[in-house]
């Protein structure tokens, strides 16, 4: 009998595809951590094939019934082997294809069905990793929407602290440890693309350029950018800490837009096909492809410190 979330992948049949393609391309998979439940917490590595000391980081899932972001993460391997081969000869290359393997098992066994989001959405503690890393400069929490919340069941709960979860926590390690150049953490359902929140002129033009260039890449839906110099919070997510703490030009990528769930669903018979496409594969090609303009385009930068130095341009200008 079919799985009600079939065509996506069990954890299991996940984690295999996942190691097979990293294998099957020469590269390497890592144990980085291990997740609430003790689950691994897996990364791909892909050497380079010509002399590169820089690295590029794609990963996904770090919200747990956003199977769609996990697909396009198995689709960008692939692409390396073939139409997006020129990123290796820049570039190690990392894949995450799960951040929170808790979250994804605990939306597969209950067919992706929930009373509440953070349900699906949270790691096996109930928080959303994806508002639990610290705020840049201590930046105190937010009360717009859905930028972080100190209430335990909440879908945006934030956590007791910062990099209080495992996840986070061996994640931080590794972006430490291998001092990525540009990152794509891959996300559902607005069809968007957000960079890391900036103020500095600079950076902002910067991931204007970065934005556009993704774009450019998706040969069919073309993602906007959403961002604001001036309106924009510190929510605790993963691209701001990219940026500002390990130096990284990080966005976040929005798969499969608002418009498209809702043209299937009006009405979505689960939380989880309200986030995620009957059939992913158009979504795949589109984003995998304007994940490759993307780096391209990264890789032809410094790292963001260097780059605003480089203008010298004040703090907060």
């Amino acid at each position: 009998m079919q799985h009600a979330l079939a065509p996506y992948p069990s954890p299991e049949a996940r984690d295999r595809a996942f190691v097979a393609l990293i294998d099957k391309f020469g590269g390497t998979v890592h144990t980085y951590g291990h997740s609430v439940d003790g689950r691994p917490l897996l990364a791909g590595q892909l050497p380079a094939t010509k002399p590169s000391d820089r690295r590029i980081l794609c990963s996904a899932g770090i919200h747990g019934l956003e199977y769609i972001a996990g697909q396009v993460a198995l689709g960008f391997i692939e692409a390396l082997a073939h139409n997006l081969a020129d990123l290796r000869e820049q570039a190690e290359v990392w894949v995450i294809a799960c951040i929170n393997p808790d979250g994804y098992a605990t939306t597969w066994e209950a067919d992706g069905r929930a009373e509440r989001l953070c349900t699906l959405r949270a790691n096996a503690r109930g928080v959303d990793l994806n508002r639990n890393y610290p705020r840049p400069g201590n930046a105190p929490p937010s009360r717009w929407p859905g930028a972080g919340s100190d209430t335990p069941g909440a879908a945006t709960y934030r956590g007791p602290q910062p990099l209080s979860e495992p996840e986070t926590a061996a994640l931080d390690k590794l972006l430490q440890q291998q001092q990525f150049s540009a990152s794509a953490n891959l996300h559902s359902f607005m069809g968007t693309v957000i960079p890391a929140r900036v103020r500095d002129r600079s950076w902002f033009a910067t991931y204007r350029d970065l934005c556009r260039a993704l774009a450019s890449g998706q040969p069919d839906r073309k993602y906007s950018r959403l961002s604001s110099r001036l309106f924009d919070v510190f929510t605790g997510e993963q691209e701001d800490h990219q940026h500002h703490v390990h130096d990284c030009w990080a966005v976040c990528v929005e798969s499969f837009p608002v418009w498209a769930s809702v043209r299937q669903h009006l009405r979505a018979p689960s939380k989880f096909w309200r986030f995620n496409p009957h059939d992913p594969t158009p979504w795949v090609t589109n984003d995998v492809a304007g994940l490759g303009a993307y780096f391209r385009y990264a890789l032809q930068l410094p790292r963001p410190s260097v780059a605003r130095q480089s203008r010298q341009l004040p703090a907060g200008s």
